[in-house]
């Protein structure tokens, strides 16, 4: 009984893997979109988002299972506890890309756009893979990295906005499209947010 227990624990901790690399999948759908222009890359990551939200919903149901059933305590308690809010993290973050990528379908990137969404990917993508081992590893310090390079990402929501400004400034840009643009750029701020957070988790296992 137990060395099935210590399986599922495993099971869930290669589920959290699984739904990272369909993440990393999305941002690179996004990058390879900035390169050729071809929406059918947005159309993938909306179509991942479906996928990531259920394999999240996975996690969770097995987590509630395993919390019902095993009683666990200590640190196999903090894992699962955790693990349900990463699910939930990971199905937001998901969502956020997808909305992002919607938003693209109809207003698409100028190339000075497309420089800041490069910066956003690069760094968020690295931010993905930190947090997820972070987590698994329980790894303090890289965890506490991961939070700090957030920082990077607000930074950049500032010059996205700032340009936006010079934009309208210049009436280059319709009011329609300014607002959506602006809810693009906070869908990458908030992909930051959401990314620090799985980091976070892994500091309170």
């Amino acid at each position: 009984m137990r060395t099935r227990y210590i399986e599922d624990l495993e099971n869930i901790r290669q589920m959290e893997k699984n739904i990272s690399d369909l993440i990393q999948l999305s941002y690179d759908r996004f990058k390879l979109y900035l390169e050729n222009d071809q929406k059918i890359n947005l159309e993938e990551i909306i179509d991942l988002d479906h996928d990531i939200r259920k394999y999240a919903a996975d996690i969770e149901r097995f987590c509630y299972d395993l919390l019902a059933l095993q009683q666990p305590v200590a640190r196999d308690l903090r894992f699962l506890q955790m693990s349900i809010k990463l699910a939930s993290t990971y199905k937001r973050i998901s969502n956020h890309l997808a909305q992002a990528a919607e938003i693209i379908l109809e207003f698409p990137l100028r190339a000075e756009e497309k420089d800041f969404v490069k910066t956003f990917i690069k760094n968020q993508k690295n931010m993905n893979l930190n947090g997820i081992q972070s987590f698994e590893d329980n790894n303090n310090e890289l965890a506490l990295k991961t939070i700090e390079d957030d920082e990077i990402n607000n930074k950049l929501f500032e010059d996205c906005i700032h340009y936006l400004v010079k934009l309208t400034k210049s009436d280059l840009i319709t009011p329609m499209e300014l607002s959506e643009k602006v809810l693009f750029y906070k869908y990458f701020e908030r992909l930051g947010d959401r990314l620090a957070k799985i980091a976070d988790y892994s500091t309170r296992l």
